[in-house]
């Protein structure tokens, strides 16, 4: 399988990232991984081969915070006339029922539309294992201010934003292709102890030191701080190689193959401006 990072900034778009969204072909079946302002890059001519001879969409969220699910009123525009499926974590396991939830974020006066008139949507609660689209799909939940959860899907890639360092995390990743995993901060960046804002987001050594631990394949460093510099991602790349040697920070629009293993220690991808 492969992954398109759509979007790789946390919290809010910069001027060179959208926050959060990835997509994945699995057969005819498309992927989605979270609903920032990155999937808006579905309908960019670049993004045409993805859609091309899908017949279903399966649309998992890792958690309900803004930046997360802001793209869920793109979709009418992105993927008209498209039927989705929306797979949100299960109440057991985030302690919030995946279709309250969505009728509370699209509705009037937020949105044109009511939860109930959108027909080309239906959601589906996921919970820690499930087949979808032939693929298995495992959940895990994560420690964040709000529960949040990693996805794997099967041995190619795991997905795991808004998440402490947790040493869980390992385990649920062993053996993947690829690890996508958030890195907020390197402890250069800091003169003491984290602010209280880090808390529930991860640190880039310690990141590293879960890939090593579970031993994946590829390591690429994903919701980032859009307060950064574009330049000075290198000190997190550098942290993260201290533990996993290479590890990557690639640009919005990267393709990453999830069985490619032997990749260059020098790969640090700058990412364009936002047009």
């Amino acid at each position: 399988m492969r992954v398109t990072l759509l979007g790789t900034a946390g919290w809010m778009p910069s001027q060179h990232r959208e926050t959060t969204c990835f997509a994945s072909r699995a057969d005819d079946a498309l992927f989605i991984f979270d609903a920032g302002t990155g999937l808006r890059r579905l309908g960019e001519a670049a993004q045409a081969p993805l859609l091309d001879g899908v017949r279903d969409i399966h649309l998992f969220l890792t958690h309900y915070h803004l930046d997360h699910v802001c793209g869920l009123a793109y979709l009418p525009g992105v993927l008209p006339g498209r039927q989705i499926t929306i797979h949100a974590p299960a109440a057991s396991l985030s302690g919030i029922d995946p279709e309250a939830a969505l009728s509370g974020l699209l509705r009037r006066p937020y949105n044109p539309h009511d939860w109930e008139e959108l027909t080309h949507l239906r959601v589906e609660p996921i919970g820690r294992q499930s087949i979808v689209a032939g693929r298995t799909v495992q959940v895990r939940p994560q420690r964040h201010s709000d529960v949040s959860v990693a996805y794997r899907v099967d041995d190619a890639f795991v997905v795991a934003t808004d998440t402490v360092a947790d040493p869980g995390t390992a385990d649920f990743s062993a053996g993947v292709g690829l690890l996508l995993h958030e890195a907020w901060y390197c402890k250069a960046d800091l003169a003491a102890a984290p602010p209280p804002g880090y808390a529930s987001h991860s640190e880039a050594s310690e990141v590293g030191q879960l890939a090593t631990d579970a031993a994946v394949g590829r390591l690429v460093l994903i919701h980032l701080d859009p307060r950064r510099a574009e330049g000075s991602y290198a000190t997190l790349v550098a942290a993260a190689r201290s533990t996993f040697g290479t590890a990557q920070l690639l640009a919005d629009g990267a393709v990453v193959d999830t069985e490619e293993r032997d990749v260059p220690a020098d790969d640090i991808a700058t990412a364009p401006s936002r047009t």
